[in-house]
């Protein structure tokens, strides 16, 4: 596949998964935008780390007040693409939050430029002209399909450039090395964000049987999910009965 098609795909997806964020079928979700990026690159297990990778650090995030945060959707897509024209996970990975963050800058200029359909839907409704309400009220969602699509468009467009970085990680160890130890990092840092969030004075125990699961039982990050979600299943439905 050329990088252009490619580029086409994931900016249709793009814009698809922007109209998704308001109707919510659950397909803006790092997870379901790697795994995706993974079909179409021909590496699904690849879409699923990065994926899942992103998901964890987004998990600590949410638009509380209309804050705007890390976009790990559009990260993860351009971070699965990175790794794929790379062969290097930990490449991905890097360009995966890097973008997230720059990304956000954009959200930011989408959610501005859209007062101007805001504005001219309150008035059309002053008017009481409903068709013309309706129609700026839909294309309200335009400028956040534009800061959504035109960043992937443009990254997997450049993402051939990638295996400089690629080729040079190869013949200096020093950054190879760098790599590995920022690839690693990430993970964590997620896991730091959502444990932030939580009263650890209160859930402990939880958090304790978790870290011995998965440091002396060698329980996977999926084997601890399921347990925390049959955990947490168990504690709602017997506070209840109590």
């Amino acid at each position: 596949m050329s990088t252009l098609t490619l580029a086409i795909i994931l900016t249709l997806f793009a814009m698809i998964m922007t109209f998704d964020y308001w109707s919510e079928f659950g397909i803006y979700c790092p997870l379901v935008c790697g795994v995706f990026t993974g079909l179409v690159v021909g590496d699904v297990e690849l879409g699923f780390q990065v994926g899942s990778v992103c998901t964890l650090m987004n998990l600590g995030f949410y638009n509380f007040g209309g804050a705007t945060t890390p976009d790990y959707q559009i990260g993860a897509v351009l971070g699965v693409v990175s790794a794929s024209k790379t062969g290097d996970y930990n490449v991905g990975l890097l360009v995966a939050t890097s973008l997230s963050l720059f990304v956000m800058q954009l959200n930011i200029l989408g959610r501005t430029l859209n007062t101007f359909f805001l504005h001219k839907a309150e008035n059309a409704l002053k008017v009481n002209n409903i068709k013309a309400f309706e129609r700026f009220h839909v294309m309200g969602i335009i400028p956040w399909m534009i800061a959504n699509a035109l960043p992937i468009f443009i990254g997997v467009m450049l993402s051939d450039y990638l295996t400089i970085i690629s080729d040079f990680a190869a013949s200096a160890q020093w950054f190879s090395n760098g790599l590995q130890v920022v690839g690693g990092a990430l993970p964590a840092i997620g896991f730091a964000l959502l444990l932030s969030y939580m009263d650890l004075k209160k859930y402990w125990p939880f958090m304790v049987i978790g870290y011995a699961l998965f440091s002396f039982a060698n329980v996977p990050v999926l084997g601890l999910a399921i347990l925390g979600a049959a955990f947490g299943y168990m504690y709602i439905n017997m506070g209840k009965k109590v």
